[in-house]
């Protein structure tokens, strides 16, 4: 690309320059698309260390840095901030020689997917395996029956909505989440990470119970996931009702194409309380700061928020149902364990002991335990046969 050119005006020949496909003309310029970052709404091009996303207001292309700085803006600002002269960038992208760049369809509403997704079968309660796997009962599902589908090889599948034309949120997409992981791609070969999802059409956010009454909302509930959501509305049946709450998954999207659909939903449901659950890592409080900001912007109000005592919401869920304590924090969590070694010390019973041996390889896998209990445990003697902790 370019590296010394002045900035200019735009070319008498074009009316409007932010018509352009943006992504299209970096592309002609030396970007190149990052397809892993990518959505279908949301293109993501790299040029050495800058990583420029995509967007559209109505017919303009729009773009803007996700360093978190203020370069952003349409295809002037874009040259302007960088010394590049239009002509040139405008010049290459028309250029014969770039006809052969790849460049992927993106901004189509894909309507054939939307069309998949209301085809689909409503929930069968006796292919519940997904469920099953997570923890999460029939009865916490029940009040959610319409608000997602399910194939015919028993995968949930998620909508996700999008606001459109700055007036409705509709579905855009859905998320195919497999009962079975795909640990082979197409041609036979070991993938590095196990595939569990599937995505179709465009994505956005996940949301259930969208089509409720705004004035019935009492709680939006934010998470990284739907099963993390459920696993909240499980945890705390008691605190919630499901029909005065609607879940939003980010799904792991957290790109400016998301913030309409956000302001949109805290328009509409300006009343209700807003809370986080979010990951507990870095990821997951980067999360939590950007639900924060923009409720303190949009609706002039704070936010509740949810840690995970594990690693995320559903860990908390299935450690709870081990442990059944009702308090899940530090000082229990210590205590049940220090109380299972102890009854695993006190117990000649073979199969007591190796209840509360897989009770620990269980919560271990979820909440790893401290070296100086596993090495406490090791020390208790047992039978040969048992590998340590």
């Amino acid at each position: 690309m370019p590296e010394k050119l002045k900035v200019s005006e735009p070319p008498r020949y074009f009316e409007d320059l932010t018509l352009l496909p943006l992504h299209e003309v970096l592309l002609c310029n030396g970007f190149i698309l990052n397809k892993d970052k990518s959505s279908r709404s949301n293109p993501v091009l790299n040029n050495g260390d800058e990583h420029i996303v995509i967007t559209k207001k109505g017919d303009h292309y729009l773009y803007f840095n996700a360093d978190g700085s203020n370069d952003r803006g349409n295809i002037i600002n874009f040259c302007k901030n960088r010394k590049l002269d239009v002509k040139t960038i405008i010049h290459n992208f028309h250029n014969e020689e770039n006809k052969n760049v790849d460049i992927p369809k993106y901004f189509t509403r894909e309507k054939k997917h939307i069309d998949e997704y209301h085809t689909l079968n409503q929930y069968n309660p006796k292919k519940n395996q997904f469920f099953l796997n997570k923890g999460i009962y029939d009865s916490t599902i029940e009040p959610y029956l319409d608000c997602f589908k399910q194939d015919n090889y028993g995968n949930i599948c998620f909508p996700h909505y999008k606001l459109i034309e700055e007036k409705i949120i509709t579905i855009c997409g859905y998320t195919q989440r497999l009962s079975i992981p795909l640990y082979k791609d197409k041609e036979g070969n070991l993938r590095d990470k196990p595939l569990k999802n599937i995505h179709h059409g465009e994505k956005c956010l996940e949301i259930l119970n969208i089509n409720k009454e705004s004035g019935q909302i009492k709680q939006i509930v934010f998470g990284e996931s739907i099963v993390d959501l459920l696993s909240f509305m499980q945890i705390y049946n008691s605190h919630y009702s499901a029909n005065e709450t609607i879940l939003v998954s980010t799904a792991g999207n957290f790109q400016e194409g998301i913030k309409p659909t956000l302001n949109k939903l805290f328009e509409l449901c300006k009343e209700a309380k807003v809370i986080t659950c979010f990951d507990n890592d870095k990821d997951g409080l980067r999360f939590t700061n950007f639900i924060q900001d923009l409720v303190l912007q949009k609706m002039k109000k704070g936010i509740s928020t949810y840690k995970p005592f594990a690693k995320d919401v559903n860990d908390d869920l299935k450690l709870r149902q081990i442990t059944q304590l009702s308090q899940l924090n530090t000082k229990s969590f210590e205590d049940y364990l220090e109380k299972l070694c102890l009854d695993y010390r006190r117990y000649p019973s073979t199969q007591k002991r190796k209840t509360i041996l897989e009770k620990l390889r269980k919560i271990d896998g979820l909440k790893p335990l401290k070296d100086d209990l596993k090495e406490r445990f090791n020390q208790i003697q047992k039978h040969k046969a048992i590998k340590s902790l």
